[in-house]
């Protein structure tokens, strides 16, 4: 099926095989959020090659009058974001997102807009956001090592204690803390080529 041929629905689903997640990237009051420019970066260039365009409305806004005399206003909007195809431009999906922002000037307007469209970009696309692209992907590999490599890593790291006992060496406790595991029996065979590497190191 050639791409002009493609009603919404399915150009929306091309451009969630093609993106999937985005990254946390900003610090803000003592937690982690994802920015409008990131999720720009991440799902832009799939939109534009599946021929889908975006477009905002605003349908309703306001500011709250200050509390106890506070500089900062509380600006709500509502607005209405179509992800609209491109040839045929009656065809297209609607997100309403009701949006909040805080300002002591004149840009709690665009921030509330930035925020609306960045949070219809990422419901839309059931984007999933984290901080850490490294342990988004160690949760999903479950894969371990198989008996006989873990039972071969065992003997290189161990050594013969004080009451006889076969105790984990010096090197085998920092790579059980290093790797975050009890035993080489946990190791997830991603990990195995560097783990070996740290092993003979």
């Amino acid at each position: 099926m050639n791409e002009q041929s493609k009603n919404i629905y399915q150009r929306i689903n091309a451009v969630m095989k093609e993106v999937s997640y985005v990254q946390k990237d900003a610090q803000i009051q003592g937690y982690k959020a994802v920015t409008h420019d990131q999720v720009v970066s991440v799902a832009r260039q799939s939109f534009v090659n599946h021929g889908i365009v975006m477009s905002l409305s605003q349908m309703e806004g306001k500011f709250d009058d200050p509390l106890n005399g506070a500089k900062m206003r509380l600006y709500t909007g509502k607005y209405e974001i179509r992800f609209v195809n491109m040839d045929r431009p009656e065809e297209y999906i609607s997100v309403e997102i009701e949006a909040q922002a805080l300002d002591n000037g004149d840009k709690a307007s665009g921030k509330c807009a930035t925020y609306a469209t960045k949070t219809a970009v990422i419901k839309l696309l059931w984007l999933e956001t984290g901080e850490n692209d490294e342990s988004r992907a160690d949760a999903r590999d479950t894969s371990m090592i198989d008996e006989q490599t873990s039972s071969e890593l065992e003997q290189q790291m161990i050594e013969t204690g004080e009451n006889g006992q076969a105790v984990w060496s010096k090197k085998g406790q920092r790579l059980l803390a290093k790797y975050k595991i009890g035993h080489p029996s946990q190791l997830k065979e991603t990990k195995l080529a560097a783990f070996k590497k740290d092993l003979g190191a």
